[in-house]
């Protein structure tokens, strides 16, 4: 009986990393399928530039509608492909969208949220990624209904990506099933915002690779492939209908 991993990926315009990284798999009985999230590669706009959302609300719109796609394949694979266990894994934000879909799925099925916060506020207003998002552009488009200051912007936007804090979410069916991978030097999430969510989720691991935000990666993908096994092995078969 065959088990499948689903994956999802911030910032990657091609299938091919994470097929790289599922494809060893096949040898543990363990099937990948890849999702393209709104917002990337062929689903991209036509004014959008690399993975520089153009938009806010983009990025929201891009979090419910890849979590909504997810869960959909999910429920296929499970009641037409009739996979004897199941895993969702993502990376960096892709791995909040997995953490997402995880606690979200009616049924136990290993989550794995790699190198991923609890929240996009701790990646967007926090991490790196603070220095590279246009605060002045807000604020102008802010300025517009009322004057604010930079400051103010930031708590505004706070506010609204604390929609996405994965511990306001219902914990997953087998928390057991949970492995979060996190590196020790990430730029991009720090360490206190892996430990919050795994202490939301009792019974849920993590485990720490050397490295940074990307250099973690692409240096110990035996550990990343480790935890989706030790994941999927941690569920219970059920019986296939094919």
């Amino acid at each position: 009986m065959v088990k499948g991993c689903f994956w999802m990926r911030t910032g990657d315009h091609t299938f091919e990393r994470r097929l790289r990284l599922g494809g060893p798999l096949l040898k543990e009985n363990i099937a990948t399928m890849v999702l393209e999230s709104p917002f990337y590669g062929q689903r991209r706009p036509m004014l959008q530039r690399g993975a520089k959302l153009l938009c806010v609300s983009d990025l929201l719109l891009l979090g419910r509608v890849t979590i909504e796609e997810a869960r959909s394949l999910l429920y296929w694979l499970d009641t037409e492909a009739g996979f004897g266990k199941m895993g969702v894994c993502g990376l960096s934000m892709g791995g909040v969208h997995a953490a997402m879909v995880g606690s979200l799925h009616p049924k136990p099925i290993a989550t794995l949220p790699f190198l991923s916060p609890h929240s996009a506020v701790v990646a967007f207003c926090e991490g790196i990624l603070k220095h590279a998002t246009a605060w002045e552009a807000l604020r102008e488009d802010l300025a517009e209904k009322t004057a604010m200051s930079l400051e103010e912007v930031r708590e505004r936007m706070r506010n609204v990506l604390s929609l996405t804090d994965v511990t306001r979410f219902p914990n997953p069916k087998n928390p057991n099933a949970v492995i979060f991978v996190a590196a020790t030097d990430d730029g991009y999430i720090p360490k206190h915002s892996v430990l919050e969510l795994q202490r939301a989720w009792p019974g849920s691991e993590v485990r720490w690779v050397t490295g940074g935000h990307v250099s973690s990666f692409l240096l110990h993908n035996g550990e990343f492939r480790k935890a989706i096994v030790d994941g999927l092995n941690r569920l219970q078969w059920k019986d296939s209908s094919l």
